[in-house]
């Protein structure tokens, strides 16, 4: 698991901190560490996946919008949904 973390640290913490506009070190951790886990636990279906890096995005797009959301940070989640063209739909059904 070390070498996986290596590989896609800087990769999700960049995004991360991009993504979600986050100062804090802790919270970009805290999010950083909880999307790594998420792609440890579906390694098998990154490791089948041609495009990665899509693959990740996808993964840190959903995780980086669910805290925006749960942060009460409607008019950022609103903003990245409209420019970025693989962003999830996160609107209540």
């Amino acid at each position: 698991m070390k070498e996986f973390i290596e590989s896609y640290y800087s990769q999700v913490f960049s995004a991360v901190t991009r993504l979600a506009g986050l100062s804090e070190q802790e919270e970009i951790d805290k999010l950083t560490t909880e999307i790594l886990d998420d792609l440890w636990q579906r390694k098998a279906a990154l490791d089948a996946e041609s495009r990665k890096g899509v693959f990740i995005y996808r993964i840190v797009l959903t995780h980086v919008f669910s805290y925006l959301k749960a942060s009460g940070q409607d008019e950022k989640l609103s903003f990245l949904q409209k420019i970025l063209p693989i962003a999830p739909d996160l609107r209540e059904p």
